[in-house]
Formats: structure tokens, C-alpha cells, sequence
């Protein structure tokens, strides 16, 4: 059970080709000479695990001169607990037939006779001192229909840090196998509970200490938002950046390439040509309306509650106003109109003013 970051796939992780990104990468070159042709860039990135702190990120931050407001805070040892011990953590299943699970693949075996075992970390008790976790072996048996439950070969405890000044989240992480309960177990389910309390331990270290992947992975894609960048793809991965942002694009591309083995980011040059700025207008718009139909449903809900606190109606202008400074920006970067957005922005904007005579 060794732990070791991601290896870079074939695939990014919206699924391009990684030698499609290359290709991309020499396009770029080709095309950024001529400024004046160029209407923006697709933004394209893909980023493994690797070991990034956030002293590392900060760091490079402040040397590419990048927007220090999209560093993350401080990593929280609690947090990490919580990931390795919760629901989505540590776990192993084993057959309990004598059959390898390494090696070659074991034989599927007949439907109803499967009998197999899984260690997991459940949850017992929680207070302002300590949370405790018993690490539980549940044995599946398929033919008897049941299932049986060994409930303490460990106990996976994290000591809060009440010292006055402890950071927020901050503590320690205890380990402790239960030897006597261990030891009633077969010599090969034996080296797997130990396997599995150090494999804890280990992974616990390295989330108190790196940013994972998916971390990463936002800091990128909060970055490339913070542009004001079109999604081009309703599930995101694929983002439109006016070539105003060019030069943050470029820093943020050298940021990206220090991640870790395999991560980049690629800018895939737009001409400034009728059919790409088609694409880029339809794009906008179709997220806009997305998001004005949620809003004007979000208004209505509150106004048939009969009840707008303050913060309510702030929350929605906030959202409104995000949305008409966005549309204006795009509407003269991309030198447009976009008037089906223009409207819904009006029909909204009455919404907001007859929620507000409500409340008044």
C-alpha cells in the first residue's frame, strides 16, 4: 500500500489527449506573433498530485507576479483527518477464499458463494478535545447472507491543539492498534490491518503538508474565472480568455508547469474571425441565461415567501450586478451586442426593484 502521487495518464482530465495539448502548445507559438489577429485564447489544463505546499504556491505566486487572492489558505490538519478517515478514505477489501489479490487477476467467483472482508474507519465520538475513529473489519458472506463485524482492531484518534493561539483545525493525529484484537486474526489479515493503520498515518502526513490535486485544480480554475473567461464547455475544462488577459495567461501557464510531473496548461490561439467570435458570443450567452433564469427563480422564491431580509435582496443585487458588469465587459471586448442578455438583464432588474418595494 504505498503512496504515491498520481502518474499523468494518456488523457487530462477532461479527457484531451496530452500529445493533443502538445500540438496545441506549437500552434500557439506559431499564431501569438500576430496580436492583431488574435481574438483570445481557448485555455485548456490538466493537473496531477504531486508535492506542492502552499509555502511552494504562495512562493511562486509572489515571483510571477500573480494575484496573491487566489492563494489558498493555510492547509488544517483536522481537515486532513477528516479526508483520510471519512466516508471517502482509507479502506481495503480482501477475499477471505485464500485467494492472492496481487499478482494475476483471481477468479470471479460463483454468484452467491463471495465471502470477503473490508477494514474501515467509522466514526464513534467527537467533542472539543478529540476525535475518535475505530478502524472495523466487516466480513460479507454472500451464502449465509449476513454480515459480522470485528469493531475495534484500532483506534485512529485526532488531539485537537486548545493551546491559546492554536491556528483553527490545528492537532495531532494518534495511531493505535488494538494487538489483542489483531491477533485473533489470520497471520495474512494481520499484515493487512497494520498495512492499513501505517498506510493512514502516512496519508495523513501528506495532506497536513500538500496541496492534493483537486486543490490545485481550483486555485487554476478560479484563476482563469477571475479573467472573466467564457466557459466554452457547459461542464467546464475548457475556457475563452480575451487576449486582453494574455500576459496572465502566460504567468499562469508557468505556474501550472511547476505543479508536478505531467500538469500544464495550454492557450489555444482564437483568430479574430466572424465564425470564432459566433462561438465565443454563443457560449456567453447560453451561460448567462443559465444564470439569469436561476436568479429571476431565486427572486420569485423569496418573494412568495413574503419575507426579504436584508442580506437575501444584498445576495441577489450582488449576483445581478456581477452579471450586468459581465455582460458589459464581453459586449465590448468582443465588440457586440448581445442584446438577448441585455433584456433578460432588464426583465431581472424589475424583478429586484419590485422585491425591494416589497420589503419596503
Amino acid at each position: 500500500m504505498s503512496i504515491s502521487p498520481n502518474a499523468p495518464s494518456a488523457a487530462d482530465q477532461s479527457g484531451t489527449p496530452l500529445e493533443t495539448l502538445a500540438q496545441f502548445g506549437a500552434y500557439t507559438a506559431a499564431m501569438e506573433g500576430d496580436q492583431g489577429a488574435l481574438l483570445g485564447h481557448l485555455v485548456l489544463y490538466s493537473i496531477y498530485d504531486g508535492r506542492v505546499t502552499r509555502d511552494d504556491l504562495e512562493r511562486w505566486f509572489i515571483e510571477l507576479e500573480l494575484d496573491q487572492s487566489f492563494v489558498p489558505p493555510p492547509l488544517r490538519p483536522m481537515d486532513a483527518f477528516e479526508k483520510v478517515t471519512g466516508p471517502a478514505g482509507v479502506r481495503l477489501t480482501y477475499p477471505l477464499d485464500g485467494t492472492k489479490t496481487t499478482g494475476r487477476r483471481r477468479k470471479r467467483p460463483v454468484e452467491g458463494t463471495v465471502r470477503e472482508a473490508t477494514l474501515m474507519v467509522r466514526n464513534v465520538r467527537r467533542d472539543r478535545k478529540q476525535i475518535v475513529r475505530h478502524l472495523i473489519r466487516e466480513v460479507r458472506d454472500e451464502q449465509q447472507t449476513k454480515l459480522t463485524y470485528d469493531t475495534h482492531l484500532g483506534e485512529v484518534i485526532f488531539h485537537r491543539d486548545d493551546a491559546p493561539g492554536a491556528a483553527s483545525g490545528a492537532g495531532q493525529l494518534q495511531v493505535k492498534p488494538d494487538h489483542v484484537a489483531i491477533g485473533r486474526l489470520p497471520e495474512d489479515e494481520q499484515r493487512n490491518v497494520h498495512a492499513i493503520l501505517q498506510e493512514i498515518g502516512e496519508r495523513f502526513q501528506l495532506q497536513r503538508t500538500f496541496l492534493s490535486g483537486d486543490r490545485l485544480r481550483a486555485v487554476v480554475r478560479d484563476y482563469i474565472e477571475g479573467l472573466n473567461a467564457i466557459r466554452v464547455r457547459p461542464t467546464g475544462g475548457v475556457y475563452f480568455v480575451h487576449r486582453a488577459h494574455a500576459a496572465s495567461l502566460a504567468r499562469l501557464r508557468e505556474l501550472v508547469s511547476r505543479m508536478g510531473d505531467g500538469s500544464l496548461l495550454v492557450r489555444v490561439p482564437i483568430p479574430d474571425q466572424d465564425e470564432m467570435r459566433e462561438m465565443v458570443v454563443s457560449a456567453f450567452t447560453t451561460r448567462a441565461k443559465d444564470e439569469l433564469d436561476k436568479l429571476a427563480r431565486d427572486i420569485a422564491l423569496v418573494q412568495s415567501s413574503g419575507t426579504a431580509a436584508d442580506t437575501d435582496i444584498q445576495t441577489l443585487y450582488a449576483r445581478f450586478r456581477d452579471l450586468q458588469a459581465g455582460t458589459a465587459e464581453h459586449a465590448e471586448l468582443l465588440s457586440t451586442s448581445l442584446d438577448d442578455t441585455e433584456a433578460s438583464l432588464k426583465l431581472v432588474n424589475l424583478q429586484l426593484a419590485g422585491l425591494l418595494a416589497q420589503a419596503d
